[in-house]
């Protein structure tokens, strides 16, 4: 058996009544608030998707690279994060199984792609001494999608999928342009929800590249995971 974590939601840094900074992760329009530890674990997933023993040697680095003391274990601080909902988890006999688990019941959330994004990004890592100055150009450009990932995106930003639900568009032809035959043509069955289409929907061969195509989106940071 394969498990696969990813991260939830979008982290946004607030400042307290003191001005301190302070970390939270914005799901479902709901504000989480994190640990220093809990924060650590929650950005080694941030646009990974990651098996336990990559996700603990992950933290463990970037622990000792913040000089930051151990804390509590590191179990303790992934359960946390799993019973909040800020970490997901997906099994399966084989990667695509796993992957789908993991991402099925998601909604997908495009991720805006601003220059100045990048080029923070690119700052960030150069001080880190990551990338090289004379990278920057690489770096600062706009990821380019195939067309499957362009579907994808398209579909995405005119209506709020589910990752099952969006495999399901495709695999059926529906268009970006008309969200009401999107949503006729999910559910013409009115008992049928979101989280059952994705437990009764089987995943096809025909669906494979979609799914890679979400999977590239989300690690090339075009896309977020939302858990309603």
């Amino acid at each position: 058996m394969l498990t696969l974590y990813t991260a939830i939601g979008s982290l946004k840094i607030k400042r307290d009544e003191m001005g301190n900074p302070v970390p939270v992760v914005i799901n479902n329009r709901q504000e989480y608030g994190l640990s220093e530890h809990e924060l650590v674990l929650w950005s080694c997933l941030a646009f990974q998707i990651l098996q336990i023993y990559e996700l603990e040697k992950a933290y463990s680095k970037r622990l000792a690279d913040s000089g930051r003391p151990e804390g509590l274990s590191f179990s303790h601080y992934l359960n946390r994060l799993l019973l909040r909902g800020l970490i997901v988890k997906g099994d399966g006999l084989t990667g695509v199984d796993a992957l789908y688990r993991l991402l099925g019941k998601l909604h997908i959330q495009p991720v805006t792609d601003h220059f100045s994004v990048r080029l923070f990004t690119c700052i960030q890592l150069y001080l880190e001494g990551k990338i090289r100055f004379r990278d920057f150009g690489r770096y600062l450009k706009k990821e380019k999608c195939d067309p499957m990932e362009e579907t994808v995106l398209e579909l995405a930003k005119a209506t709020e999928l589910t990752t099952a639900e969006l495999l399901a568009c495709v695999e059926q032809g529906a268009k970006a342009k008309n969200p009401k035959e999107v949503w006729d043509l999910l559910y013409e069955d009115t008992d049928t929800t979101y989280e059952s289409l994705a437990d009764e929907t089987q995943l096809l061969h025909i669906q494979y590249p979609v799914l890679q195509a979400i999977g590239n989106l989300y690690l090339n940071k075009q896309i977020s995971f939302q858990q309603f």
